[in-house]
């Protein structure tokens, strides 16, 4: 089995890489070089840098990368503001880190035969809550864009799933003050989206 996982150095994707190591080659795709390159040594891996949100390095990452059998989106941001205060700056940053970049992955990556490709939705009861507007959108986006790739990819015999996720306690939740109270550890939640990614259903809420 070939795997990529993109957001590799993120704690979900950290998790993700431990968890399949061993069970086959395995690709890192993430920002951070030293931090990649570190994570695939020590899990057999090989490091793909680049920044997702950049079409171009999207589409080489990509290339590099090859026919996968199995890939992870496990990239976002987290960040909180009311309304009538969130800038341009957070609005475009959420939708550059959740939409854009699964827009990248899905006009760029390339599968093997029976390939699937595994992205993270959010329970809208959880975030659709004061100050978390810009991560909903982000989320509902990639959600809907979502909803159209499947229909437009299984004719290639692509599979994609949607895994909906509680709170899981990774650093991504550091410009918030912490995880909520109750959060998934990384290493539940990757045995749990394995679960999901290897199953029937197109739509799993964990």
């Amino acid at each position: 089995m070939r795997a990529l996982i993109l957001g590799a150095t993120g704690g979900l994707g950290q998790a993700l890489a431990r968890a399949l190591k061993g069970q086959g080659e395995l690709l890192l795709g993430g920002r951070r070089p030293e931090a990649l390159r570190d994570l695939a040594q020590e899990v057999g891996g090989r490091p793909l840098p680049g920044d997702l949100s950049d079409e171009l390095e999207a589409k080489a990452l990509l290339e590099e990368a090859g026919p996968v059998d199995l890939l992870f989106h496990a990239v976002g941001m987290a960040g909180r503001a009311p309304v009538r205060e969130a800038g341009r700056d957070l609005l475009e940053g959420m939708l550059s880190a959740h939409f854009l970049t699964a827009a990248h992955v899905l006009k760029h990556a390339r599968f093997n035969q029976g390939g699937r490709a595994v992205f993270f939705g959010a329970y809208p009861a959880y975030v659709r809550v004061p100050g978390f507007g810009a991560y909903a959108a982000a989320k509902a986006a990639l959600e809907a864009y979502l909803e159209v790739a499947r229909k437009e990819l299984r004719k290639e015999g692509v599979r994609l799933v949607l895994v909906r996720l509680p709170a899981v306690a990774t650093p991504l939740w550091a410009p918030l003050g912490g995880p909520p109270r109750g959060a998934l550890a990384p290493e539940e939640a990757a045995r749990k989206v394995l679960e999901a990614a290897l199953g029937e259903a197109e739509e799993v809420a964990l």
